[in-house]
């Protein structure tokens, strides 16, 4: 696309400086209940999943090729990610961002934000559309950038960068278009940003921008006839590539753009809100995806072969539903299976967010703008967020089983 070229200068601007998060994040999480405190009530026998012929993929993946594809593309734009956008490289790069599967049906809701999303707010949140439809549209055009991933982050109202517009109310979020390629030959991909409130309501407002731009003017008169010289212009609006990208969708701007940021929050959410979280490792990089429960054993069948002290194959991380024994004891619905392996390559780690460590993705303290980190004593930055949150979920912080 060729009006990607022209927002290259706006990952210069303010809204792209170093963000800090002003409270230390492990003082934020409750600790896990102490031992002998009661148990959470057990649950209700879950039905089984319906065919696959009636399957359409909505948060969680159904089918392990999809994944295997996806995961692949996922990693050659999270390593170009640290060119493109260094921030967001820092953070999800440990932490994992969420892919998704390929809707076949209708996509996820872009005109209304979930009622548990707006329960949240959560501080940020990253989703990465590398289906394999975008696949064949970067190989058949070659050079043409898409947008691969969508990611936001919150912003404390009062603490918000200097060129967003200011609000009395609701929360300032600032969301990146992140646009890639497979084929060029540039280093990464150009993120393209706006601003976003949201009011307490959950009504989605897209807010002005302050751009600083060159106008080059062409002298007329004198001994400068002919020579040309540029002056700054500030302008505040809507970023020109957004407008110029919502017409050739036949769309306004400011709907266009609240639309992109509804449909991502509510991606997010619903597939945060599966049972398991599944982490993909490739070395230091993580990806994170979601898979139906009671579909694991399926899923993961061509495991790394892992023995038991008694030779057998050990069984991958399943539930096992309520059921009464022929004795007549009652068995409670629980975990049981392994949550740690390799598989296809990639290293595996299984947990139920809420239960073996706090769910990082109900984090929902506001950032702060750089410019304001002098006046903050405690505050981490991307890289140092990203290790925080991804230690408390290997360290098992804040669940109720280990």
């Amino acid at each position: 696309m060729a009006e990607i070229a022209g927002v290259v200068a706006f990952r210069g601007s303010a809204m792209q400086r170093i963000r800090k998060y002003w409270l230390l994040i492990t003082t934020y999480f409750k600790p896990s209940p102490v031992r002998g405190t009661p148990e959470v009530a057990p649950a209700k026998v879950i039905s089984k999943v319906a065919p696959a012929a009636e399957q359409d993929e909505h948060g969680e993946f159904y089918f392990r090729h999809t994944i295997l594809d996806q995961l692949g593309r996922y990693f050659v734009i999270l390593k170009r990610m640290k060119r493109g956008d260094k921030e967001a490289y820092d953070l999800y790069s440990q932490l994992g961002a969420y892919i998704l599967p390929e809707r076949t049906g209708k996509g996820y809701e872009c005109d209304v934000l979930e009622p548990r999303w707006l329960e949240l707010r959560p501080s940020f949140g990253m989703v990465l559309h590398g289906s394999r439809s975008l696949q064949v549209k970067v190989d058949k055009e070659k050079k043409f950038y898409v947008p691969f991933a969508v990611y936001f982050n919150k912003y404390r109202s009062d603490r918000a960068p200097t060129t967003v517009q200011p609000v009395n109310s609701g929360d300032v979020y600032c969301c990146t278009v992140y646009w890639d390629t497979f084929h060029g030959s540039r280093d990464g991909g150009v993120p393209t940003e706006f601003a976003l409130n949201v009011s307490p309501s959950g009504e989605v407002h897209i807010l002005k921008i302050l751009e600083n731009k060159n106008i080059t003017i062409r002298g007329k008169k004198g001994k400068g006839k002919g020579s040309t010289f540029t002056i700054p212009q500030r302008r505040w609006g809507v970023p020109e590539f957004f407008e110029g990208w919502a017409k050739e969708h036949g769309e306004d701007v400011r709907p266009f753009l609240a639309s992109i940021f509804i449909e991502t929050a509510n991606a997010q959410i619903t597939a945060a809100n599966s049972m398991i979280k599944v982490k993909a490792y490739k070395g230091r990089l993580a990806a994170i995806f979601s898979v139906n429960v009671l579909r694991t054993p399926y899923f993961f069948k061509d495991r790394d072969l892992c023995v038991n002290v008694r030779g057998k194959k050990k069984k991958i991380f399943h539930i096992v539903r309520t059921h009464i024994r022929k004795t007549g004891s009652v068995v409670r619905t629980h975990f049981r299976g392994m949550r740690e392996f390799n598989w296809n390559g990639y290293k595996i780690r299984i947990t139920v967010p809420g239960w073996h460590h706090v769910n990082t993705h109900d984090l929902d303290i506001g950032a702060t703008d750089g410019e304001y980190v002098e006046d903050i004593k405690d505050y981490m930055d991307m890289a140092v967020l990203g290790k925080t949150l991804s230690g408390l979920e290997e360290d098992s912080v804040g669940g109720f089983r280990r």
